[in-house]
């Protein structure tokens, strides 16, 4: 019976996405091995001029060793030109590649493993991970081909001038490109997973203070998050000097292999000399060229710690994008009509980011077609982590969640998505029209449709002194708009979709209490059919306890933690 087929690892998978072009990774490679093969060459001719020079032959017969000093001395520095931007051009299209194929993997997801991700967890994936796959082509696998391609060309080299010095160079070139790498690729794999946890751990507080800053101030928690930052940050620094040490070891280890090298082939040279068995020239060849011969292995310790960087980041990226499919994936299924209505049924449901640390426990709800409920609490008591779970984008750590009796589990992401939907409190605003950010929930939307809504929320008198109308442009995440206008914009997404369920998080907040509590109550009050159909079930988070309609259900959420 045949073994099954080894799964690619995860460095190697990313390699893949990287898509690089043979043809492109190949001239590279080729151009980098001149540029070092220029100056391999500028040196055993320096060497040759300098020691020939000593005899005192005619200076005619130097001339053309004059002029190879002079072309190899231009042409090494084109070459260097010519080899960096190739090989940047490689990487950065490999880092757009490798960012496009995981940004499909992404949305090809169905569970909720990016949904727990805290956002600067998944920022530093996406930015720092992707960028070391790029400086993985850069700094690991141009530089190894190319000192193999070199180090055989030394060989070549020595060989006809002395056995003994070419063995000596072999021996050195063995230890300064195996024996040094490996040691350095062992030590800072440890090392750099450290530096790759620490660094998503700084993102993740950076971005967490940022987002909640007010709130901190206004709790007195400002501080010891600051505090908890430095800390995090001390320790990043921390894991970035223990990495920093193997390499400085393996780096120092090729000097002292140079050092080989250059007494086997004096003690060659030496003897060459002693029985006239070499011109000048070539006993100059065999004294200083061994200087020379180890710029290509200089790079491979390196090399070897950026492969363990390399490797650290591709396992959390393959963790970020999931396992790899093992068949293609099926054509995807026509999207199920819309329900005009449905029942929302929680049964024993716990919920949270972690199973340590429970947001919800054993909560019970239903609500039946066409009801609505308010959902109160203090901040961090797990208000939005219970909208995630009942949307289906966050798995209940016990119990279950029912769409019409139905477990959401049992459910394919398209029925979900076509009977509850969840409107975040930081849902984004994209750089586009607002036509445009209003079809990101129902492509076909007309523009009478689009402006109905905006009217029924109170943006017809902004949308009335824009330039452009629904055509013009917004930008990046709604920075053109004022937190009060984002707000209403949203709320006329969850207005635009009229889904059979809706989950709302705080869509009055930033909204003068006025405007705001005429809103939260036309969401509520399953009479006013103005924002929402009368059948929808509409669940609210809000702070807004006097502006709930009097007989509207509530659910105080620390009642339930």
């Amino acid at each position: 019976m045949s073994a099954p087929p080894r799964s690619p690892s995860a460095l190697r998978r990313a390699e893949h996405a990287l898509e690089i072009p043979r043809a492109r990774l190949l001239a590279a490679v080729l151009t980098a091995c001149a540029t070092l093969g220029s100056a391999f060459a500028l040196a055993a001719v320096s060497a040759y001029l300098v020691t020939r020079a000593w005899t005192m032959p005619p200076v005619l017969d130097l001339t053309v060793a004059v002029v190879m000093v002079r072309a190899l001395g231009v042409s090494r520095g084109v070459l260097r030109w010519l080899e960096r931007m190739l090989t940047h051009d490689v990487a950065l299209r490999g880092v757009v590649s490798l960012r496009t194929n995981l940004f499909t993997a992404l949305a090809a997801r169905t569970d909720d493993a990016l949904t727990r991700l805290r956002r600067g967890d998944l920022l530093s994936r996406l930015g720092d991970d992707a960028q070391e796959l790029g400086d993985h082509v850069i700094r690991a696998i141009v530089p190894s081909l190319v000192a193999i391609v070199m180090a055989v060309a030394v060989l070549a080299t020595f060989l006809p001038l002395s056995l003994p010095a070419a063995g000596t160079m072999l021996a050195a070139l063995l230890l300064a490109g195996g024996i040094a790498p490996l040691a350095s690729h062992r030590a800072a794999r440890l090392a750099q997973q450290a530096v790759v946890t620490t660094r998503s751990a700084v993102g993740a507080k950076s971005l967490e203070i940022l987002d909640d800053a007010t709130a901190l101030q206004v709790e007195g928690r400002l501080g010891d998050a600051l505090s908890e930052l430095r800390a995090r940050q001390a320790a990043h620094d921390a894991a970035i000097d223990r990495a920093a040490l193997p390499t400085a070891v393996a780096a120092a280890a090729v000097p002292l292999t140079m050092v080989l090298a250059v007494t086997g082939s004096l003690l060659a040279a030496g003897a060459l000399w002693a029985v006239g068995g070499a011109s000048a020239g070539q006993i100059g060849i065999l004294l200083l060229l061994p200087l020379s011969s180890f710029e290509a292995v200089t790079a491979l310790p390196a090399a070897a710690a950026q492969h363990a960087r390399s490797r650290a980041a591709a396992e959390r990226l393959a963790e970020l994008a999931g396992a790899e499919p093992e068949e293609p994936a099926p054509a995807p299924a026509p999207a199920p009509e819309q329900r005009g209505s449905a029942a929302l049924r929680a049964v024993g449901l716990t919920a949270g980011w972690s199973a340590d640390a429970p947001r919800v426990r054993g909560l019970d709800l239903d609500l039946p077609a066409g009801s609505r409920l308010a959902v109160l609490g203090p901040s961090g008591c797990g208000k939005s982590t219970l909208l995630s779970t009942l949307a289906g984008l966050l798995t209940p750590l016990a119990g279950r969640v029912e769409l019409d009796g139905r477990d959401l589990a049992e459910l394919g992401a398209a029925e979900i998505r076509a009977g509850a939907t969840m409107f975040a409190e930081d849902a984004h605003v994209f750089a586009t029209t607002v036509r445009e950010n209003l079809r990101v929930v129902r492509g076909g939307l007309e523009d009478d449709t689009a402006l109905a809504a905006l009217a029924a929320v109170g943006l017809d008198d902004w949308l009335a002194t824009l330039p452009a109308g629904l055509d013009t442009m917004l930008g990046p995440d709604g920075t053109t708009v004022s937190g009060g206008e984002r707000r209403r914009l949203l709320l006329a997404r969850a207005v635009v979709r009229r889904g059979p369920v809706l989950l709302l998080d705080e869509p009055t907040e930033h909204l003068d209490t006025e405007h705001g509590d005429a809103l939260l109550r036309a969401l509520l009050d399953p009479d006013d059919d103005s924002l929402v159909p009368r059948d929808s079930t509409v669940v609210v988070v809000t702070h807004r306890v006097e502006a709930i309609p009097a007989g509207t259900p509530t659910l105080r959420l620390e009642e339930h933690r």
